[in-house]
């Protein structure tokens, strides 16, 4: 039983874990208030997440400043062109959209495409925590992997979507999601990434 409380028991480590979901969410939201700075925060959210994941000693926050501080300017022009071409598509939807739901292949291309994109851009921030690259191989990478991991990328979109509709399904659990529900889903998220690109480091 007092094996529980010590450095090597399984209540401690989860208390450990727990702590450490508390700081990486903590982190991730206050990094993020500025809007510009999501990308980066991101970033740096998969590379702290990688570390835990691992079970390689760090302190949490120095690491999580350290991730955010290499990775800032390749995550934020990513994030501003992520941001520039939604911009551009949510102004461009009301003139194409009876066109786009008018053609049901059209449609259907569109929902393709739309479905492509978006797994692809689960593995945009945690490759630029992982690995030293170009912008444009990035990116390539990024389409790659979630279509060759295919699996994985369902799971972690799946990840992603309870992350999003569980606050609003159940918003007696909120406050318990606003502390630690945004670390959960991406140290979730750091372990799947992470179990991919293993196979190519």
């Amino acid at each position: 039983m007092t094996n529980l409380f010590q450095p090597d028991g399984k209540l401690y480590n989860l208390l450990d874990r727990l702590y450490q979901l508390l700081v990486l969410n903590f982190l991730v939201i206050l990094t993020c208030l500025p809007l510009v700075t999501i990308g980066a925060a991101l970033t740096a959210a998969y590379g702290t997440a990688y570390r835990i994941a691992q079970h390689k000693e760090c302190v949490l926050y120095k690491e999580y400043w350290r991730q955010l501080k290499v990775n800032f300017v390749p995550a934020t022009k990513i994030w501003l062109g992520i941001l520039a071409i939604g911009t551009g598509v949510f102004f461009a939807l009301p003139f194409v959209r009876d066109y786009v739901l008018g053609n049901k292949v059209s449609y259907y291309l569109v929902m393709v495409l739309v479905t492509v994109v978006l797994l692809a851009l689960e593995y945009v921030f945690p490759l630029i925590a992982k690995f030293d690259n170009t912008l444009g191989a990035t990116l390539k990478n990024a389409l790659v992997l979630s279509l060759k991991h295919l699996p994985i990328s369902i799971i972690v979109f799946g990840v992603n979507l309870a992350g999003i509709l569980l606050p609003i399904l159940l918003p007696q659990g909120f406050i318990l999601w606003l502390f630690v529900g945004i670390g959960l889903v991406l140290y979730l998220n750091g372990k799947l990434m992470n179990a991919v690109f293993l196979k190519y480091s």
